[in-house]
């Protein structure tokens, strides 16, 4: 480690390594102050900031345990996520403080500042690797969130399998693209932080805050869905990425053939909360058949499909098993391996092809309709945005495929004529044009929500 390289960039505020290690430090003297001991259980409820960094920090020096919480849960979903967790203290930020939930000790990051810090502990302390490190709940897109116990193992192996390919060093900057109270999130701080380099953070979101971001500093990394990242082009005036960025990490779904050609730094790659995010990632040395896929497993992770389908992961990156839910572990890991819920197939290369959740597959007139491949033959339109296939109830097929649609400048074109010479007949989605994709804070689709909406037979 470099003391004096950068380790966090924001709006107006950058911090080297030396000072973000005393900051760090001052706040593990904090928690101790307010009582928290090694194996307390820690809530962080905040937008990503140097706060929250330093914050997420000082919670594994203490040895305690990070319950990262989502920015976007409405007050009862809070409550209900730290009913199971029972953190002993809850930090947030000032504006969430304020309507924060009763039943937990509440500390606003205003209070926080003023905490006078008791015992600091050992830089680097954190316990045994095999302990709990942070409670990650997963996105609920398949019922009620479930809390995935990270070890610190978990974590180390993530970002260790991670750098193997794709490696990073100081003077590299992580552009933190994804909120990082998402295990996508925290493997950017993981990698970053074990290599020294510097993590960006944007001052949202948007694609215009990221393009702001990416055009005026030098980031090299950065990672994205690919609604995002083709948002981004878009504001570029449809160029690439500058050339100082080496990677874009493109999750949560196969990366569309137009951002392939659009992007030669789009990657994809496939993981979840309950492997400590990636498990494959596409090689940034691949050729454009590989690209089209979710990549390779990382070193160190084996993968398989079984006969059902399912994708399995197995490796030090699978999670210990979800907090206090002995059913639902035992129905994810069998044999050390992780059942994902995903369907795919793993070609002869080894690459996998991601080809939808097992609850999100089709099933229309006995066929099988994967709503990925629906969704690659819509985002081949030059004039198609962004598309999501789920399945909705019918009478004569029982389920059939619907399509959300978002087109430049809110045209209407003919896309099942388009869809015609692309895709089987039975695979033909009926087709509703929005303005939007409603979608989750990871930035996934939010495939629930639109199941629910069209639960109507029709």
């Amino acid at each position: 480690m470099i003391p004096d390289a950068p380790a966090l960039a924001a709006d107006g505020e950058s911090l080297d390594y030396r000072e973000l290690a005393a900051r760090v430090a001052t706040a593990t003297g904090r928690l101790r102050a307010l009582g928290v001991a090694a194996g307390d259980r820690v809530g962080l409820w905040a937008p990503n900031s140097v706060a929250w960094i330093v914050a997420c920090l000082a919670v594994e020096r203490a040895g305690a345990v990070l319950v990262p919480l989502n920015t976007r849960l409405a007050d009862p979903e809070i409550e209900w996520q730290l009913a199971l967790a029972r953190p002993r203290i809850a930090l947030a930020s000032d504006e969430l403080a304020a309507r924060a939930p009763a039943g937990t000790r509440w500390v606003g990051f205003d209070e926080w500042r003023r905490v006078v810090p008791g015992e600091t502990g050992a830089a680097g302390e954190t316990g045994d690797p095999s302990r709990d490190a942070a409670i990650v709940f997963t996105s609920g897109t398949t019922g009620r969130p479930k809390g995935a116990a990270i070890t610190r193992a978990n974590r180390i192996a993530s970002a260790r399998a991670a750098a193997a390919v794709l490696p990073l060093a100081p003077g590299d900057r992580w552009l933190a693209s994804l909120p990082f109270f998402h295990v996508g999130g925290l493997g950017i701080l993981e990698r970053c932080l074990g290599a020294g380099a510097c993590i960006e953070l944007p001052a949202s979101f948007s694609a215009d805050d990221l393009v702001l971001a990416i055009e005026r500093s030098p980031v090299t990394h950065l990672s994205v869905v690919d609604a995002t990242l083709r948002r981004v082009l878009e504001g570029r005036g449809g160029r690439g990425l500058p050339a100082h960025v080496k990677a874009a990490v493109v999750g949560g779904g196969p990366v569309s053939a137009a951002l392939v050609e659009a992007c030669p730094q789009a990657i994809a790659t496939y993981g979840l909360t309950e492997s400590c995010a990636m498990v494959t990632l596409v090689r940034p040395d691949a050729d454009r058949e590989a690209r089209l896929t979710a990549g390779r497993a990382l070193p160190g992770i084996d993968l398989r499909v079984a006969p059902d389908g399912v994708i399995d992961v197995r490796g030090p990156v699978v999670m210990r098993g979800y907090l206090d839910d002995e059913d639902a572990t035992a129905a994810v890991l069998r044999d050390g391996w992780l059942r994902t819920g995903d369907l795919g197939e793993i070609d002869a290369n080894g690459n996998l092809r991601v080809l939808a959740r097992r609850d999100d597959l089709i099933v229309s007139g006995g066929e099988n309709v994967y709503p990925a491949e629906i969704e690659q033959a819509l985002l081949a339109h030059p004039g198609v945005t962004d598309a999501l296939v789920v399945g909705v109830p019918d009478e004569r097929w029982g389920e059939v495929p619907l399509a959300l649609v978002v087109t430049r400048g809110n045209a209407e074109p003919d896309l099942l004529a388009f869809l015609g010479t692309r895709i089987a007949r039975y695979k033909l989605p009926r087709i509703a044009f929005e303005r939007e994709i409603p979608r989750l804070a990871n930035g996934k689709p939010d495939r629930a929500a639109v199941r629910a909406r069209f639960r109507t037979p029709g």
